[in-house]
């Protein structure tokens, strides 16, 4: 029976609850990199925001930091024990600029780095080796840039590879939706499965049409929106989301909030999402089972390749 493996070990897909599909919850800081760059390291405020996750009904949350840019797996157990949340963390690569100059992955063969991970969904995350049950990353996600053309090359073709010897799905950050049409193409002609691929923050790509024809091929779309008003989550997410229900592809949608900005964790904070995002859904009539598969049903079949 297929599982989706958290911090804490795999679980079936139907306990996952609640959960927001793509956001931050631990970031260390990165030496020689932008001051700007996202920090989440305050832990007992970040474990304060995670009970009040559960207790307003959230269950689960996907983390979304790769190596060498500020995860920190060892954190993210403590942290999912302590909160109660479960917490699926990942392997994979975020874009060049969240790096320290040297990385080692931007030097790198390609059968290197789809050898690390490979490593750290199959052994653990290499942070965590020392523990006496190394954390075992539960997805792949990687970053491209504003093109295809313009992403680490190596990294991408170990990532097809990775997902292919595993088997586990793929959060895609994209640069506002840009360049999706390619991305999508590249994973599939190297054997990438529809089903593995999740395209993130492609609501800021309000372009109905290419969602339904992406959704129709199997692949994974991931709204994030409801808290930046630039993007203009009430003409756009909201209206994306009612349509993809109306044309019967909401099963192809997940929903989160990529709360990597410190800021946001006091307003609107995690308990924003399991309390009056799903009693929006919930007053757009869109019924009870269609907010559940938004919620976290969705996600947990793509994450357990069901």
């Amino acid at each position: 029976m297929s599982r989706v493996v958290t911090v804490a070990g795999a679980i079936p897909p139907e306990s996952l609850g609640i959960t927001d599909a793509h956001n931050h919850v631990w970031i260390d800081p990165v030496p020689c990199i932008a001051r700007n760059s996202p920090v989440l390291n305050q832990r007992e405020e970040i474990l304060a925001e995670l009970k009040k996750y559960v207790r307003a009904g959230g269950r689960t949350i996907i983390d979304c930091q790769p190596a060498g840019c500020g995860r920190n797996a060892n954190e993210l157990a403590l942290l999912s024990k302590e909160s109660g949340v479960n917490l699926v963390a990942c392997t994979g690569f975020h874009r060049r600029v969240y790096y320290s100059p040297g990385y080692w992955l931007w030097g790198a063969q390609v059968e290197e780095i789809a050898r690390h991970f490979i490593e750290e969904v199959l052994t653990g995350m290499h942070e965590t080796l020392k523990a006496q049950t190394p954390v075992k990353a539960g997805l792949i996600k990687i970053a491209c840039e504003e093109s295809l053309q313009k992403t680490h090359r190596p990294a991408l073709e170990a990532a097809a590879i990775a997902a292919v010897e595993t088997g586990l799905a793929m959060e895609i950050h994209t640069e506002k939706g840009a360049d999706v049409e390619n991305i999508a193409r590249f994973f599939l002609e190297r054997g990438v499965k529809a089903g593995q691929i999740v395209l993130c923050h492609i609501d800021k790509r309000p372009d109905p049409g290419l969602h339904f024809e992406l959704a129709q091929a199997g692949i994974y779309l991931e709204y994030d929106t409801f808290y930046r008003p630039k993007y203009q989550p009430e003409k756009f997410l909201w209206n994306l989301i009612v349509q993809m229900v109306t044309a019967g592809l909401h099963k192809q949608v997940v929903l989160a909030t990529d709360m990597a900005e410190s800021a946001m964790w006091v307003t609107p904070g995690l308990a924003n999402y399991p309390h009056s995002i799903r009693q929006q859904l919930l007053e757009k009539d869109l019924g009870s089972e269609y907010v559940n598969d938004l919620m976290g049903m969705n996600i947990g079949r793509c994450l357990a390749q069901i």
